[in-house]
């Protein structure tokens, strides 16, 4: 385990199809997990199967209390002021998503960045997709979403684990940032590396589709249809890749500077 604790806050919605094996990996990094969920699926079950799952609130259970009662990013202020409840003591949180896969070890991230008195960390996001190339493939005969899907595109950056302190807080209507206010500027100097699987099958796409232009939860999936799942590129990306077990410069151990790593960004990413 690390030498600081490391609690996972999650936000979940209609997973049931990968969170067994978003769970597998996550029960190696995390005996502490915190749970906003908004599934009608099997999700929330599968996740109670978890010993690592130590709290679940359902959406609906604080949509009213949301302004205009609409699910942002602020409403992991839920989950902040439950896991500084339950466990006040200091550490570490990392915000976690039913489809994402760590590539790097969270717990070793957090130790690490202790180490350095950063109090928070820039992920490298691994955005893997539904490639032209994957039509010819069995897709549905492959059950690990990391074996079937092997395209990505890169660079995008997202801080996604911060220190647990005093003060700290989430604007209840705050979007697009995933951030509470109160974190200092200190940043750790490392760009770990976490797999995303949004797109993972056609039927998959057009359940999300149909699931959030009911809901409005998200527009990631309101240009798709059953004709192009299958693409070259993903929307804002520059470049796509073959996952071949390494994701290259973007390894730790490959990064270089910092300021080499955010003209890096830009490389790969439409801004």
């Amino acid at each position: 385990m690390a030498s600081v604790q490391n609690i996972g806050l999650m936000i979940t919605r209609n997973e049931d199809d990968v969170i067994e094996e978003v769970m597998e990996a996550n029960k190696k990094y995390f005996d502490k997990i915190l749970v906003i969920d908004g599934s009608s699926d099997r999700t929330e079950e599968i996740l109670r199967s978890y010993d690592c799952v130590k709290y679940i609130i359902k959406d609906q259970d604080i949509i009213d209390k949301l302004p205009n009662r609409k699910f942002e990013d602020g409403a992991r202020q839920f989950l902040l002021e439950k896991a500084q409840e339950m466990y006040p003591v200091e550490g570490w949180f990392t915000l976690l998503h039913g489809d994402e896969i760590w590539h790097d070890d969270p717990n070793w991230v957090a130790s690490e960045a202790e180490k350095a008195h950063a109090e928070k960390v820039n992920w490298n996001v691994m955005n893997f997709f539904l490639h032209t190339s994957d039509r010819s493939r069995d897709l549905e005969a492959i059950k690990s979403v990391q074996e079937r899907l092997v395209w990505y595109c890169p660079g995008y950056l997202e801080i996604r684990s911060f220190r647990n302190k005093r003060g700290l807080k989430y604007n209840l209507a705050q979007r697009n940032e995933v951030l509470p206010k109160g974190i200092g500027w200190q940043i750790y100097k490392h760009f770990p590396v976490y797999k995303h699987y949004p797109f993972r099958s056609v039927a998959q796409i057009m359940k999300k589709k149909k699931q959030n232009d009911e809901s409005g939860f998200t527009g990631t999936y309101q240009n798709r249809n059953e004709e192009n799942c299958f693409i070259d590129i993903l929307p804002n990306y520059k470049i796509a890749r073959k996952y071949d077990g390494s994701f290259h410069e973007f390894e730790i151990k490959n990064q270089g500077s910092l300021l080499r790593r955010w003209l890096r960004a830009h490389r790969y990413i439409t801004w």
